[in-house]
C-alpha cells in the first residue's frame, strides 16, 4: 500500500546556515500512517518550513525528525525518485546534502536521485525511537534572472518495514515489496526562485 503526500517545499535561503526548529516525519501505523508537521499554507504536509524564497549565493540548512510512534519496531527507509523533465533544469543548478547520524546519504544536485535512487535505510526504530536528517540547500552565485519565479519539484519517498526477527535489515537491492507493510508517504518537495518578490518586499520597506 502506498501513501501519496504532497508537500511543497519552498526554500527561505538567508545567505548562512540556520539553526531553526526541525520538522518531523512521524511513523504511527495503522490507517494514518505517516504524519507530516508542521504544514505550511502551501499543504498540510510541508515539512521545509525554514525554506520559503532562493537567492544566488544562499545557503540554507533544515532539519527533519523521523520518529515511530506505532508501538512496533520498524525500520525507516528513504528513496529520491526521478524529477519531471520540466523541472529538470532549474534543479539541475541546486545542490543539496542530507546527512542521516553524521552520515552523509546524499551529495548531488536535486534533479539527481544519486546515493538515495535505492531504497536507503535511515535505522531500525523500537517504538518512540527516533533519528534526524540534516538537509543543506546550496544555490549558486551566477544562478540566473531566467530563473526568476520557476518552481522545482523534488519526490521523495519514506517507506517502513516492520521488523519480525533479528534478520539482516533490507535495502537497496535487497528490497521485496511483498514483505514490507507499508510503503510510504511522497514527498513532493518544491524549492521555489522567488527572487522578484524578495527585491519588492525590500523595495516596500525603503519606502
Amino acid at each position: 500500500m502506498k501513501k501519496t503526500i504532497p508537500l511543497i517545499l519552498a526554500l527561505l535561503l538567508l545567505g548562512c546556515v540556520s539553526a531553526q526548529a526541525a520538522s518531523n516525519v512521524i511513523f504511527v501505523g495503522g490507517a494514518e500512517e505517516f504524519v507530516f508537521m508542521p504544514g505550511s499554507v502551501y499543504t498540510d504536509s510541508d515539512l521545509f518550513e525554514n525554506f520559503k524564497g532562493v537567492m544566488p549565493g544562499d545557503v540554507i540548512t533544515q532539519r527533519i525528525i523521523v520518529k515511530n510512534n506505532s508501538g512496533k519496531e520498524v525500520r525507516i527507509f528513504l528513496r529520491a525518485d526521478p524529477v519531471e523533465e520540466k523541472h529538470r533544469e532549474f534543479l539541475s543548478r541546486l545542490n543539496l546534502q542530507v546527512s542521516c547520524k553524521d552520515e552523509q546519504i546524499f551529495d548531488a544536485a536535486t534533479s539527481e536521485t544519486a546515493q538515495l535512487t535505492e531504497n536507503t535505510l535511515l535505522g531500525a526504530f523500537k517504538s518512540a525511537g527516533s533519528t534526524e536528517l540534516v538537509l543543506t540547500l546550496t544555490v549558486p552565485y551566477d544562478l540566473g534572472n531566467e530563473f526568476m519565479a520557476t518552481m522545482g519539484i523534488v519526490p521523495w519517498t519514506f517507506l517502513v518495514e516492520e521488523v519480525i526477527d533479528d534478520d539482516t535489515p533490507h535495502t537497496g537491492d535487497d528490497f521485496e515489496l511483498g514483505t514490507w507493510m507499508l510503503a510510504g508517504g511522497m514527498i513532493l518537495a518544491a524549492i521555489a526562485w522567488v527572487l522578484i518578490q524578495m527585491k519588492r518586499q525590500k523595495s516596500a520597506q525603503t519606502n
